[in-house]
C-alpha cells in the first residue's frame, strides 16, 4: 500500500495531458504538436489524488532532418533545436465521476528554438538560412481524464485540446506556434505489482489536425504511443526504460504540402527514473528521462531529454 500511495503522490505527468509542440515531411515543418515523452514516467493510468497538482516540466530535443516544409518553402539538410519549459496544472475531483476519478487540466509552453538549413529556390538553387525563436508556444487543455482503477490493473481515458495560441508569423522560419488546432483522444493502461516492484505503463493516441491556413497545410492524423517499465527498488526510487512510438495514419493534404503524399513514423528507446524525496511526505516528485531515435522517416531524426518537478498540494 506504500508503493501504491507514493506512485500517486509522485507520478504527476500520468494525470496531465502535456501535448504542446516543437517547431513549425509528413507534417509540416517535420514535427508536430505531438512531443515524445510527455506522456508520464511511472504510473501513466494510475488515479491522482483529489486536489491539484502543479508540474513544471523542461523538455528538450534536438534532431536533423533531410528536407521539409517549413512556412510554404522546401527546405533541405535542416537542424532544430528545441527547449521548452511547460508549467502544467491539473485537479482532481474527490467524488467519482461515472464511477471513475475525473481531473482536468491545462498546461502552458514556452521557450526557444533555432533552425538550420538550406533553402531551395524557384531553379533548384540553395542557399542557407538559419533563425531562432523565444515565445509562447501553443496551450493544451484537457477537459476530461477518466481513470479506473482494480487490483494490480489501472486503466485512463482523457481528451486533449492544443489550441493555435502561441506565437507564430509566416514569414519567420521558425515559430514556436503551429498555428493550427489538434485534438488528441487518448488511452492509457497500466500494470503494477507490489510483489516483484514490477510497473508497466502504456499511453496511446490519435491526434486530428486542422489546417494551417497561412500555408494551406493540413499535417496528416497522427497515431502516438508512449511506453514505460520500471523496477521500484525503494518506494521513493524507480528506475526503467521509457520509450515512444509515432506513425501517421494519414497523409499531409492541401496547396502547401509540395512535397506530395508525405507520411512520417519515428520510434525511440532510452532510460529514466523517478524519485519522491522522502522528507517531502510524498507530495514532491522528481523524474528524468532521455531517448533517442533509432528510426524516424520524414520526421526529425532526434534526441530527446526530460526533466519534470512535480507538486501535490
Amino acid at each position: 500500500m506504500m508503493l501504491r500511495n507514493s506512485t500517486y503522490a509522485g507520478v504527476l505527468a500520468a494525470s496531465v495531458s502535456v501535448l504542446v509542440p516543437g517547431i513549425a515531411f509528413g507534417a509540416e515543418g517535420a514535427s508536430s504538436h505531438y512531443l515524445p515523452g510527455t506522456a508520464g514516467d511511472l504510473g501513466f493510468a494510475l488515479p491522482p489524488a483529489a486536489g491539484f497538482q502543479f508540474a513544471n516540466i523542461l523538455w528538450s530535443q534536438s534532431g536533423a532532418a533531410q528536407k521539409a516544409v517549413v512556412q510554404g518553402n522546401v527546405n533541405l539538410d535542416l537542424d532544430v533545436n528545441v527547449t521548452l519549459d511547460i508549467l502544467a496544472l491539473t485537479y482532481t475531483l474527490a467524488n467519482p465521476v461515472w464511477g471513475a476519478t475525473y481531473t482536468f487540466g491545462a498546461s502552458l509552453p514556452f521557450g526557444s528554438a533555432s533552425l538550420d538549413a538550406d533553402i531551395l529556390g524557384p531553379n533548384g538553387g540553395r542557399f542557407g538560412a538559419s533563425q531562432s525563436s523565444f515565445a509562447l508556444s501553443d496551450a493544451a487543455i484537457t477537459p476530461i481524464q477518466l481513470n479506473w482503477a482494480t487490483g494490480r490493473w489501472a486503466f485512463e481515458l482523457s481528451q486533449a485540446v492544443i489550441v493555435a495560441s502561441g506565437e507564430y508569423d509566416v514569414d519567420d522560419k521558425v515559430n514556436l506556434g503551429r498555428n493550427y488546432t489538434s485534438f488528441d483522444t487518448a488511452g492509457a493502461v497500466t500494470w503494477l505489482d507490489p510483489a516483484t516492484a514490477l510497473e508497466v505503463s502504456v499511453a496511446a493516441g490519435l491526434m486530428i489536425n486542422t489546417e494551417n491556413n497561412d500555408t494551406d497545410y493540413r499535417t496528416g492524423n497522427e497515431f502516438h504511443m508512449d511506453f514505460a517499465v520500471n523496477h521500484m527498488v525503494l518506494p521513493t526510487f524507480s528506475y526503467g526504460v521509457r520509450g515512444y512510438y509515432y506513425d501517421q495514419v494519414s497523409a499531409d493534404s492541401g496547396e502547401g504540402a509540395t512535397l506530395g503524399d508525405f507520411k512520417s513514423s519515428a520510434l525511440g528507446l532510452g532510460a529514466g527514473f523517478v524519485w519522491l524525496p522522502a522528507a517531502a511526505s510524498s507530495k514532491l516528485s522528481i523524474a528524468g528521462r532521455y531517448m533517442t531515435d533509432i528510426e524516424a522517416t520524414n520526421r526529425f531524426e532526434s534526441d530527446y531529454a526530460q526533466l519534470l518537478v512535480g507538486w501535490k498540494f
